[in-house]
């Protein structure tokens, strides 16, 4: 999507109004056009999610990706062959079958800051996955264990609610950098979104 000189300048005004540093036009531009090519693309997303939830309707208990995806638990590609649609999301067939079986909780699909996978504890908290599942046995940690169709343990997930002592914490410094960057970008976020609607409003006209 080309955006017109204003709209660059109006974003060049409220990304330095919001952040104090200042962007010449090149950065300026390029900075404004991700924003409402990325804008784009979610909407372009939200109407693969209407598509989907339509489809959902016929057929409730789910269906195969109708393309490549992310699992939204453990991560890994999926395909037609190997992922699953539902009501919660695309999975992979072993995450699938987790959530169906209630081995871990629905909300795991989309808050993904309330548990830790394996490679997480080991980036975190310098806990080696084969030291994590020691202290699983333990009792020291308590994991959800998805398991494949064989009963082989495929994924250890870690619920934040049921490891409390499991605490990843960020210096003042960090904290407030981050609270600044999630600032202006829900400002910004929120401008461009208004724009990209008025403007596909617009033109739909």
């Amino acid at each position: 999507m080309i955006l017109s000189q204003k709209s660059i300048d109006e974003f060049k005004e409220i990304f330095e109004k919001e952040s104090g540093k200042e962007l010449n036009q090149t950065e300026a531009s390029e900075a404004a056009h991700n924003l409402v090519n990325f804008f784009d693309l979610l909407y372009q997303i939200s109407l693969r999610e209407v598509k989907l939830k339509r489809r959902l309707k016929k057929e409730p208990d789910g269906f195969p990706v109708d393309g490549q995806y992310s699992c939204l638990v453990c991560g890994c590609i999926i395909d037609a062959a190997t992922g699953w649609y539902d009501k919660w999301g695309q999975k992979c067939l072993n995450c699938t079958k987790a959530v169906k079986d209630g081995v871990i909780p629905t909300f795991v699909c989309h808050d993904h800051d309330s548990y830790y996978k394996s490679w997480e504890l080991k980036d975190k908290f310098k806990i080696h996955p084969q030291t994590a599942r020691k202290l699983v046995r333990q009792g020291e940690l308590k994991a959800r264990i998805v398991t494949t169709d064989a009963g082989k343990p495929y994924e250890y997930i870690f619920l934040k609610k049921e490891n409390p002592h499991l605490i990843c914490s960020y210096p003042p410094e960090r904290k407030s950098y981050n609270r600044h960057r999630d600032k202006v970008s829900k400002t910004i976020i929120r401008e461009e979104k208004k724009k990209l609607g008025d403007e596909k409003l617009k033109n739909r006209r």
